[in-house]
Order: structure tokens, then sequence, then C-alpha cells
């Protein structure tokens, strides 16, 4: 056999026409399973399969606002460890994925780390062109989809890659929820196939064009509130699709208008009341025009206040939703005999909305099915010993003081234990003492406003003394411009307490501007979560929400997000006296709240 001679390889021969042997991949014959999808995808030419499947990951591997009230509830997997465990693999496919998930990924920091590599990692195989251009769509439309009562809406976001293939993001936002996300999902189909098969199935949707700037605006809202929402929300596709609908969320316009609540007057709702006592509708037998007025005017508040915000939409789900447990928890006070006549008023309020919005009968008698079925629940509820006036009074009191509500308590307790105002007491007296950061502090509190205070270089590594100076150059901008000079030495403190406590900091990520905007985030969020939204609009502040302060900083949202649960993670586990932290005006609540706290024990006392 012809041999040549290899002065590449040190004079070592290889047959000629053959190549070396490539040790850093697996036998070939031992394709594993997320390699075989991969490769499906990239075979089959589908952006759309190989995106569901990276963001099915970047989900799994992002934390989420609820994980701090999760606990150990939630162990997400390392992302980036995972991302470099894709890399090191050696095949071309595992990094076409990483490409994918750096195309998703919330975390631009995350995003930047990985992109070049598996750029260069997938271009080892024989990747299709398309792989290059994930993020190149064109968004073909957008449609809202409505129903005639109310429920919820489908927000559709249809797109096309450049090479022609198709997919549409269908969000369904739940109004009785909340206006949350409760579902949504991503299909290789065009929107207007979807929304004509929607509307075939279900006599009372409606569909029509939706500004693209105001579908953005809808879903974020509604994304908004589905993070208050513990456990989470979870269904066959959500919340594995939520990267790929934020990442289409990011090629939208922003500007646009969000969801507005009709208004309805106290003079406009009392009006709707008489108009209900006095039709056909009102007249219950058995009950005086009284009765009916004081067991449907609460039904007027849920409509108005609750759901759409349209008393005169009705539904399956309204319903149970008032039978079943608002009516029982939030009205009393009423004899329990007229209580137990409130699925007649509501079955009659019911038929007079319908008339008036001209809803369709079959929806109507759905609608009255309803509250039949949910009426022996109704009943038991408003039986149970904990309904009592003196429980509810106990109940709200709870509910105001931002404690658990005692009807969603997972456990067996002991009611007279649960509802008992001394309970209250101890349990709010618990919070404020966490918040403030020990009993010492709690005791020692003061609300006099923090003067100027300048940032503390004692034990600050010399390793970061020039980062940490660009930090708090950005900080002391930052705060001169959109706050006060409060919260500019609170910033300060807590830079110190971040850096010193955690000096990687920086090697993880030498983004200042990330840093700097997640101290804001973590202090604005810290420093108003006690405060009314009125409260808060008067410290004079330019900015209040995490949105407003990336429009301000620059920084994005999402990168915002990921650097304060950094700097909650150090604070938390610092443990410092967080008193110093506190702006004056929460001191100043937290000792109104102590105050309160020590009358309701003197006044117990006296009993």
């Amino acid at each position: 056999m012809t041999r040549r001679h290899d002065r590449k390889r040190g004079g070592r021969t290889t047959p000629k026409g053959t190549r070396p042997k490539d040790r850093s991949r697996p036998a070939r014959d031992e394709v594993p399973p997320l390699v075989a999808e991969v490769r499906e995808c990239l075979r089959e030419s589908s952006p759309f399969a190989l995106l569901a499947l990276a963001s099915g990951l970047v989900e799994a591997t992002t934390p989420r606002r609820t994980d701090a009230w999760l606990g150990s509830a939630i162990d997400r997997p390392d992302g980036p460890s995972a991302f470099e465990a894709f890399l090191a693999s050696g095949w071309p496919e595992l990094a076409a994925l990483t490409l994918a998930i750096v195309e998703l990924h919330p975390d631009d920091d995350i995003a930047e780390r990985f992109r070049d590599r598996a750029g260069a990692g997938a271009s080892l195989g024989r990747v299709p062109a398309w792989l290059g251009s994930l993020g190149d769509i064109v968004v073909s439309s957008v449609a809202e989809q409505t129903h005639i009562l109310g429920d919820g809406d489908n927000i559709l976001v249809s797109w096309t890659w450049p090479a022609g293939s198709a997919a549409t993001a269908i969000v369904y936002i739940d109004h009785n929820m909340g206006t949350l996300v409760k579902d949504a999902f991503v299909v290789p189909e065009d929107g207007d196939e979807i929304a004509a098969l929607y509307a075939a199935v279900d006599q009372g949707a409606h569909s029509a064009p939706l500004v693209p700037a105001a579908a953005a605006s809808r879903i974020r809202e509604a994304l908004a509130v589905t993070d208050m929402v513990v456990p989470p929300i979870e269904t066959e596709t959500w919340p594995s699709c939520r990267p790929m609908i934020e990442w289409l969320l990011r090629r939208l316009p922003s500007g646009g208008a969000g969801y507005s609540r009709p208004e309805w007057s106290e003079a406009a709702r009392d009006e709707l009341v008489e108009e209900f006592v006095g039709s056909e509708h009102g007249r219950i037998d058995g009950l005086s025009a009284t009765d009916v007025r004081d067991l449907v005017d609460p039904l007027v508040w849920f409509g108005c206040d609750y759901g759409p915000g349209d008393p005169l939409r009705w539904s399956p789900v309204s319903v149970e939703i008032v039978l079943a447990d608002w009516y029982p928890r939030k009205v009393f006070g009423l004899p329990a005999a007229i209580m137990r006549r409130l699925p007649e008023v509501l079955a009659g309020f019911v038929r007079f909305s319908h008339q008036r919005r001209s809803i369709p009968a079959d929806l109507t008698d759905d609608t009255i099915a309803a509250v039949g079925e949910w009426t022996p629940d109704f009943r038991a509820a408003i039986a149970a010993p904990d309904r009592s006036p003196a429980a509810n009074a106990a109940r709200l009191a709870r509910v105001a003081a931002g404690l658990e509500d005692p009807d969603d308590h997972p456990d067996p307790v002991d009611v007279e234990d649960l509802y008992d105002l001394a309970s209250v007491a101890d349990e709010l007296e618990e919070t404020l003492v966490d918040l403030v950061g020990g009993r010492r502090a709690y005791d020692t509190l003061h609300a006099e406003p923090l003067g100027d205070i300048a940032f503390d270089w004692t034990g600050v590594p010399a390793a970061a003394r020039d980062l940490t100076e660009d930090t708090l150059a950005l900080l002391d901008q930052w705060t001169t411009e959109l706050y006060d000079t409060e919260v500019r030495t609170i910033a300060r403190r807590v830079l110190h307490v971040v850096v010193v406590t955690d000096p990687s900091v920086f090697k993880r990520s030498a983004r200042t501007d990330a840093l700097a905007a997640g101290i804001l985030a973590f202090l604005v969020n810290r420093l108003t979560g006690r405060l009314s939204v009125q409260e808060r609009r008067g410290l004079g502040w330019q900015v209040h929400t995490q949105k407003e302060l990336a429009q301000a900083t620059g920084v994005s949202a999402s990168t915002i997000s990921s650097r304060s649960r950094t700097v909650g993670n150090v604070i938390e586990r610092a443990a410092p006296d967080l008193s110093d932290h506190l702006h004056s005006s929460q001191r100043r609540e937290v000792l109104e709240t102590r105050a309160t706290i020590e009358a309701w024990r003197d006044s117990d006392a006296d009993r």
C-alpha cells in the first residue's frame, strides 16, 4: 500500500484517503434522544420545531418571580452549566440547539456568553442556512378574539421566516382570574386558519385585527399578573412556551394601549341596582325590594370590580366564582334566611343582564344552569361555622394586614385560633420583624430620613475597585435623576454589601449598568412593598416599576430582573440590619403598623 509522510502529524503516516478518528465525539451509533430530536428538526427544515424545543429548556432553567415564594418546591437545573455541557459534547446538533436557546434566552448576559461558541459548534455539522436567521421573522398578522360573555380573550400573533414557513402564537388572557395569562401555545400554522377554526367552534367568539403594539402591551400586562400567582399556572403547553412568547414580544413595537377597565361610578351602580329591582326579573317571591337590593348590590360590585369589569356580562364561570367562593367570603351581615335566596336573585340578574346585552338565549340557558349547579355549594359555604360576623371581621383584618387568607390555608387548623385577632397581631408583627432585619432593629426603629452618606470602601477587594467605582457612579446618577437622597444612600449601602459579600459578582458579568439597575430594582420593590400606589406616587419619584426603570436606564427588563434576583440572594446571605436599607417612608409605615398592633393588644387585654 502506498503511504505518505504527514509532517503535521509529527512524522506519523496515515493511509491515503482516510482521516484520523475524532475521539472527541461519541460513536455515531450511540445517538442521544435529544440529538436525534434536534437532527429531525434540522432535517425537516423547521425553525419552529427547534425553537419550541429550545423554549422548554430555557423555561426549565430560567428563574421566575414565584420561585422565591415556592422555596424548596421548585428546583431548576442550572442553565449555563447545561449549555456548557451541550457545547462540550462534540455534537453539532446540540450546538445548534444552544444557538436556538441563546436566540430565546431572556438574559442578555447568558445569550452573549454562548452565542459565538454555539454558532461555531453548529457550523461543524451539516446544518441548514436558516439556522443563522432564527430571529429574522416578519409579523404577518395580529388579531384579538373576544367572547360575548367576557371571560377572556385570545391574542393571536402570526409570523413567517425568510424561507416561507409560518407560525402563530395563541395567548389566552383570563379576565376572571385577574386578567392574566392562563394558557398559551405556539403552532406552525397561519393565524387566519386558526381564527376561523375558533369562530366555527364557538359562535360567541368574535375576531378582529389588533394593533401589534396593543397586543404586546396586553400580553405583557397579563404576564405581570401571572407572575404573582402561587402556585404558578401550568398546562400542557404553558409555561414551556413562555420564552418563545417573550421572544416574540421583543419583536413587536412598544407603546400600545393595554387593557382599560370600564369605569362605573357609584351613581351608575346604584341606578343599575334600582333598574333591576324595578324590573320583572327583580321580583322574587317572598323577598321585599329591600332584600333584593341587599342581595344584588354585591353582585353589581363584583361585576364592576372583577372579571372583565362589566356587571351585565355573566357566564357559567363567573357564576361559579360568585357562588362557590366570592359571595360567601366577601358578603356578611345579612340574615341567613335572606342569604339562602341569593341564587334566585342571581338567576334573575343574569336574565336581566343578558337581555340588556342581547346575549343569545342558549348562552343564557347555560349560565342559568350553572346557578343551579353551584347553589348547593353556596348554601353549604354560608352555613359553615367560620362564616359568622365575628369570624368574617377577623378574616378581613388578616387580609387587610397583608397576611394569609384563612380560606386558602392548605393544612387543617383550629378555626378559632386562625380567626383570633391576637394571632393576627402576632403574625403581622413577625412579618415586620423580618422586614427590618430582626427584633433588635424592630424595637429600635426610627423614622428619621437618611442623609447623603458616602460609600463605604471598607472591605472592597482591590480587583473589584474599578468596576465598583463605575457602578457607584451610575447609581449616584440614576438616583439623583429618578429618586431622592435617601434612595442614593441606601443604594450605596446595598452595593457595599453585594461587593464585599460576593466579590465574584463582577466575574460573572462585568456589566456595571446591569448591576446598578438590578440594585435599584431590588430597592424599589423592597422600599415600596408595604406602600399603596398613592403613597408611592407621593414620594415624588420618577420611576416606580421595573418596566419604567428599564426605559430610564436603557438596560433590558429581563437583565434587570436577573441581576435584581442576584442582589436579593446576596442580601439574604449577608443578613445585615435591614432597617439601614429602608426608606424613611417605609420605616414610618412600619412604626404606624406597630402602633396599630399595640392598640389591638391593649383592646384585647381590656376585654
